[in-house]
């Protein structure tokens, strides 16, 4: 049945199967418009690559990339497109977990970095009786999440960027994806040079950013965690941040898994933690 749900929920969102992105842009654009897209989209994927595995001077992480994030979310058109390449099988997997732990989801929800919005008004749809509020750094992605949420009819939605919105509490936080994007990484070519970090390094790392999802989340509330994680002293170095600034990680709530990832075969961590307020 859920199984169910979500396929039907994929397909009125405009997410299906596409093998290559170049073919679809000319299909959807036609050959002339299609063609400058993908011209334009692998100069930035080459300049993004670029930044990731050399630096860019004081560049934060996001930053390196948010020229590409902007155009892949241009319009509601485009977004759905990359969205159905990339990460179609990655929202069926979030999704079968949100589905199976749908208990923890109440009242005033916070969804942080919520992209083109395509999970957040899946939250939506399965708790009608809450609000979901999506945030992102993207002004375009907002945009995008927006005519999502109207062509859905979901109107226990709200979208905004970080600025025009105020410090409150929610019962319930959604954190997907957004560790690589507020926390400061270094360029993959100096990670090769140097030794790993170790745990107790990334639990260093991740501080500032625990702090900032912790005060978003009311005392009792929780605190959905999905996280691209490619070895253990990563999601250590997080579940330790995050019980260092009041959370306490829920027995039997934590899942791996691993999906296609565009090109790429990529490892995620989902878990759950409650703000009891006990501080390691």
């Amino acid at each position: 049945m859920s199984d169910l749900r979500i396929k039907e929920y994929l397909a009125q969102a405009g997410i299906c199967r596409i093998h290559e992105l170049d073919t679809a842009l000319l299909e959807a654009y036609g050959q002339e418009e299609g063609e400058r897209h993908i011209k334009k989209l692998t100069e930035l994927y080459d300049r993004s690559e670029e930044r990731l595995i050399y630096g860019t001077k004081d560049t934060v992480y996001l930053r390196r990339q948010e020229e590409l994030v902007d155009y892949l979310n241009q319009s509601l058109q485009m977004s759905l497109l990359a969205a159905s390449f990339y990460d179609r099988v990655f929202f069926r997997r979030v999704m079968e977990y949100l589905l199976r732990y749908e208990t923890f989801w109440e009242g005033d929800i916070l969804d942080i970095g919520c992209g083109n919005g395509i999970l957040t008004c899946f939250l939506a749809h399965l708790h009608p009786d809450s609000f979901v509020t999506g945030l992102d750094l993207s002004q375009n992605a907002v945009s995008a999440a927006g005519e999502l949420a109207g062509r859905l009819q979901t109107e226990n939605v709200r979208l905004s960027c970080p600025q025009a919105l105020k410090q409150k509490k929610y019962d319930t936080v959604f954190s997907c994806r957004t560790v690589h994007e507020n926390v400061a990484q270094r360029p993959l070519m100096e990670e090769k040079k140097k030794a790993p970090l170790s745990a107790d390094e990334l639990t260093k790392q991740y501080e500032g950013y625990a702090k900032e999802l912790s005060a978003f989340v009311k005392p009792q509330g929780y605190l959905v965690s999905i996280e691209r994680c490619e070895d253990d002293n990563a999601c250590a170095g997080l579940i330790r941040a995050l019980t260092g600034t009041g959370f306490c990680q829920v027995k039997g709530t934590y899942m791996q898994f691993s999906c296609k990832n565009g090109d790429e075969t990529a490892a995620f961590e989902a878990m759950i933690f409650q703000k009891t307020g006990a501080r390691l």
